[in-house]
């Protein structure tokens, strides 16, 4: 597989943001299958932009709203990123569940993976998911989904993000744009991904909470008692009012799946009902789940980066590195506010270390998917996470 990735900071002028689009995939020579993929700051006019680039570019393309952008000269502040995947020995099909209610999410996924199937005519190597779930919703009903049905295809991708607004959140597929649902680019034949994901967060307070009441990603009691009354009995102050201190105080999340794998990840504070002492997460979090109260620094996501980097590239070496040509980048859009103004700090962790002839995207997402390791499962198991650095090598 040959990739090519292309980026405007042309945002306003929609019509001459497609023209340089197509002026720098000039003499990239498409194969016989493609598709691509979308990152556009959300201040652009998606219809529009969908609209032209249906003319433009006769190939599938699936995409998502994205705050930050992450580009081979760093993080871009707004964008249009437009990455295409062309091969003769491999195939793509694309997908969507199209404007999705809550009721409707693991349905709605189901027809879009047999749909996928019927198309490549086998079963995918790989899945790329991108969306944008509602509130009542959540990224691991897209990732579950398609995990269960695909048996451990492993799944790779990312949800919209704006700026730290929610509701300017969108998802588009195939000309189309939704608000709610998601996505999906489906890829069999010759194709061996090599994927990483990992973070660092230190214990903020010696506290170890068993969730004890849940319902998807609203956790309503810790040890016995409202979420908040146990927090507070545990010294956790949080002003209400400020979406920083939700950013900034990420939970270590750890739980056992019904196959007995101990999955050990990270969930971010959505909002807290004050009257009824709950709150909402950006993801699941089932009953039985052991909770920590963690604290993000820029040193230890700089860590995680370098660490993810590493495992890519001995995964790479292990098979014919001459082969590899794309990479996709996802980090959790609270990295992004540890950082404060330095956003590039991050970038810089990677940047240098890739292989010549890498061709890059990625963004700054509210919620990634990407396998995570498991004390019985070398090639780890598909989850959502958030306050997560995760890397795709294809």
């Amino acid at each position: 597989m040959k990739s090519v990735a292309l980026f405007t900071e042309e945002i306003d002028d929609l019509e001459r943001a497609v023209a340089e689009l197509q002026k720098q995939c000039q003499g990239f020579d498409f194969q016989q299958h493609s598709a691509g993929l979308l990152f556009a700051h959300p201040d652009t006019d998606l219809e529009e932009l969908m609209s032209l680039l249906t003319e433009a570019f006769a190939i599938p393309i699936i995409g998502v709203t994205a705050s930050f952008i992450f580009t081979m000269e760093g993080v871009k502040r707004e964008g249009i990123s437009l990455h295409f995947f062309s091969a003769d020995d491999c195939r793509f099909a694309v997908d969507s569940t199209g404007e999705l209610e809550p009721e409707h999410v693991k349905e709605a996924m189901g027809q879009v993976y047999h749909n996928l199937v019927n198309q490549l005519g086998e079963k995918p190597k790989l899945l790329l998911t991108y969306g944008n779930p509602s509130l009542d919703m959540a990224g691991d009903d897209f990732v579950d989904t398609l995990d269960t049905l695909s048996e451990g295809v492993p799944v790779y991708g990312a949800m919209a993000s704006d700026d730290f607004a929610v509701e300017d959140c969108r998802f588009v597929c195939n000309g189309h744009v939704f608000q709610y649902g998601a996505a999906v680019i489906a890829i069999s034949g010759n194709i061996q991904p090599v994927m990483s994901s990992g973070f660092h967060v230190d214990t903020a307070i010696d506290y170890e909470g068993i969730v004890t009441r849940a319902e998807g990603n609203q956790v309503l009691e810790l040890d016995g008692v409202p979420f908040v009354e146990a927090l507070t009995k545990a010294g956790v102050v949080f002003n209400f009012d400020n979406a920083q201190d939700y950013l900034n105080t990420p939970f270590k999340i750890s739980f056992e799946t019904e196959a007995g794998e101990e999955i050990q990840c990270l969930r971010h504070l959505f909002c807290v009902d004050k009257k009824k002492g709950t709150a909402k997460f950006f993801g699941k979090i089932p009953v039985g789940a052991k909770l920590q109260v963690g604290i993000l620094d820029a040193e230890g996501i700089h860590d995680s980066v370098a660490s993810v980097v590493h495992d890519c590239l001995e995964g790479i070496a292990k098979n014919n590195p001459q082969s590899y040509h794309t990479l996709m980048v996802t980090s959790c859009a609270s990295r992004l506010m540890s950082y404060t103004n330095a956003i590039h700090d991050e970038s810089i962790a990677y940047v240098d270390r890739i292989p010549d002839g890498m061709e890059m995207s990625g963004l700054y997402a509210y919620g990634e998917a990407c396998p995570i390791k498991t004390k019985t499962s070398s090639k780890g198991r598909n989850a959502f996470h958030n306050t997560t650095f995760s890397l795709l090598v294809m």
